[in-house]
């Protein structure tokens, strides 16, 4: 029975199809295919749509959707991803216009028992839809402006908490939010919560907040230079 199930194996794997890896033209192709797919998903405001059990998460899609927009204009394109010659520079104007009409400013002064999170002495900057997120959306949105890769750009959105600001001056601010963000007691100490300073800490949340540091801490293109 065993040499007849054996024999019967060997068969069907002589007989398979062999798998043919795609090559870089298909895959530069479903990328495009991707890339078109989700310009197209993009609101009038600017926003991409995330809802979930009655939350929305639309300045934490829109971030992630913007640095996909960006890293292919920087790395696959080698231009700016505001350079008019490039297809979504557009969706990628939008969507941080977008973002930085969710900003909001934590008033100085900002305290840690490890070190000073602040050292300018004028408070900090967040971003969300959803209060109870503010921390995991911060970590999406510095990731997007910090890809840009342009420091001197200014934002340009009436209205804003920071508008008239460089893209640089928002990410130092939202550096300096989210160090005092950071929970500096008991088990949670090191992390981050959805909210700031919380009493426990979330490895979902810690993620994203360290992506966001990272991004605004490495050297161009991936951040502001």
């Amino acid at each position: 029975m065993l040499s007849l199930a054996v024999t019967i194996l060997t068969a069907l794997l002589v007989m398979a199809p062999a798998t043919q890896a795609a090559t870089s033209g298909e895959i530069s192709e479903a990328i495009e295919d991707g890339l078109v797919w989700l310009a197209a998903q993009q609101g009038d405001d600017g926003a991409w749509e995330a809802h979930y059990l009655g939350h929305d998460y639309r300045v934490g899609a829109t971030g992630l959707a913007v640095l996909k927009f960006e890293t292919h204009a920087i790395f696959e394109r080698g231009i700016s991803p505001f350079d008019p010659g490039y297809a979504y520079h557009e969706n990628v104007e939008k969507g941080l216009d977008y973002i930085f009409s969710q900003a909001y400013i934590q008033p100085p002064p900002l305290t840690s028992a490890y070190g000073d999170p602040d050292p300018d002495d004028d408070g900090g900057v967040y971003f969300y839809d959803d209060y109870s997120h503010q921390v995991y959306e911060t970590g999406i949105a510095m990731m997007a402006i910090a890809a840009s890769n342009a420091p001197d750009r200014v934002v340009n959105v009436s209205g804003s908490a920071v508008n008239g600001w460089t893209y640089r001056e928002v990410l130092e601010d939202a550096v300096h939010y989210m160090a005092w963000a950071q929970n500096e007691s008991g088990t949670a100490r090191g992390g981050w919560r959805y909210r700031p300073n919380y009493t426990s800490s979330d490895n979902s949340c810690s993620g994203f907040a360290v992506l966001g540091l990272g991004y605004a801490e490495a050297p161009a293109p991936w951040d502001l230079g």
